[in-house]
């Protein structure tokens, strides 16, 4: 079956190849076969690959650290999903192949009419920006919530779980045309960076609502 694989740690480019790898045994008891569909990029996968991540496989070896597929075998006693369900792949189960076998411990059926392009992308993003709000600072409704590289896949779920809570969101970005996208999106106040862009945050939601402020 086809995979990526790592083959020397430095430049992705040049250390990540397409190769041809064993198919999987199949599935022991509790166990599932799952068949990958899709499996995202991530700049997590980019450090391991550079080798700066915590993770070192020994090489060559498949990595990639979320993605999503159908369920194709069950081994014995499996009784939370069955053939033919939809699942995320366990986070950092190196999903850049066609197929895999892992535990089925925690896996569940995903709903069937979903984008699985978005759903392969569920595994990192939104619970981090979800811990980020619920974790670390006591947040109330009305708070607000200060982020940096606001267009990211964190910072976009920062924005969307923040709404659902009632919290307001200042959003510093890099580049112009990124404002009318994220506020399309729901961010309550997008600003480009700048020298002075304390300032204008300060100016447009006042020096006293900043004083609950939470930085991301």
């Amino acid at each position: 079956m086809r995979a990526v694989q790592l083959i020397a740690y430095g430049n992705p480019a040049e250390g990540l190849k397409c190769a041809d790898v064993p198919e999987p045994e199949a599935p022991s008891p509790s166990q599932v076969l799952i068949g990958v569909e899709f499996s995202p990029l991530n700049q997590s996968d980019l450090l391991l690959a550079r080798g700066v991540y915590a993770t070192h496989p020994a090489l060559p070896a498949v990595i990639g650290n979320e993605g999503v597929g159908r369920v194709l075998a069950v081994g014995s006693g499996v009784e939370n999903v069955k053939v033919g369900d939809r699942v995320l792949a366990p986070l950092s189960s190196f999903t850049w192949r066609e197929r895999m076998v892992v535990s089925a411990n925690g896996l569940f059926a995903l709903p069937p009419d979903a984008d699985p392009q978005q759903l392969a992308m569920l595994g990192i993003n939104p619970p981090t920006a979800a811990l980020l709000l619920s974790e670390y600072v006591n947040l109330k409704s009305d708070d607000w919530v200060v982020q940096n590289s606001a267009n990211s896949g964190v910072g976009r779920w920062v924005i969307a779980f923040a709404k659902t809570r009632g919290l307001k969101t200042v959003n510093i970005v890099r580049r112009p045309e990124l404002v009318a996208e994220l506020e399309a999106i729901g961010g309550d106040l997008v600003v480009v960076d700048s020298p002075d862009v304390s300032k204008e945050i300060k100016v447009a939601v006042g020096q006293a609502e900043l004083a609950s402020r939470w930085m991301v």
